[in-house]
């Protein structure tokens, strides 16, 4: 089905076709092709104002992941081809990741598919809210991004790093 990958930003000069080459190499591995998918790239203030509606946190964020139906289980997911292959939408701040990157000494373009691994783990009902589910979710994003990585020549890690 469809991606729609739209830079939404001007702060931080993205390299959009490779993006999307990049998060359509993570579809491929995750084989989730068949679902529809958004990829946001907006400013600081947008992601502040989506992280102060829905998580109740009034600061920018780096990643925000909106599924479009209720996941029963983690990894569970509805027919590809009914009605329900759509995903849902992931919101990058592409502005704070930018800072952390330079903060971290790190490239732009290889945290950004790490950061989307992490939303669309999400956005196939993974969280890391207890040790049991992060340990879970960071599991999901090495494999993931071990295959990520050997299809594209890239050397991603995962973007969960801290224990709850």
């Amino acid at each position: 089905m469809s991606l729609l990958l739209r830079n939404l930003q001007k702060a931080v000069a993205l390299n959009t076709p490779a993006l999307k080459k990049d998060v359509q190499a993570l579809r491929q591995v995750m084989h989730i092709q068949r679902y529809d998918i958004a990829v946001l790239c907006v400013e600081n203030d947008k992601m502040q104002e989506l992280n102060r509606m829905y998580r109740g946190m009034d600061r920018p964020t780096d990643v925000l992941s909106f599924p479009a139906s209720e996941v029963r289980a983690p990894g569970k997911l509805p027919d590809p081809w009914s009605d329900l292959a759509d995903l849902g939408d992931i919101f990058l701040g592409v502005g704070l990741i930018n800072d952390q990157c330079k903060q971290e000494g790190t490239n732009l373009e290889l945290v950004l598919p790490a950061i989307i691994t992490h939303g669309f783990c999400h956005l196939m009902g993974y969280d890391h809210e207890t040790k049991e589910q992060w340990e879970e979710m960071r599991e999901q994003e090495r494999s993931i991004l071990e295959s990520f990585n050997k299809l594209t020549g890239h050397r991603t890690r995962p973007f969960v790093s801290v224990l709850p």
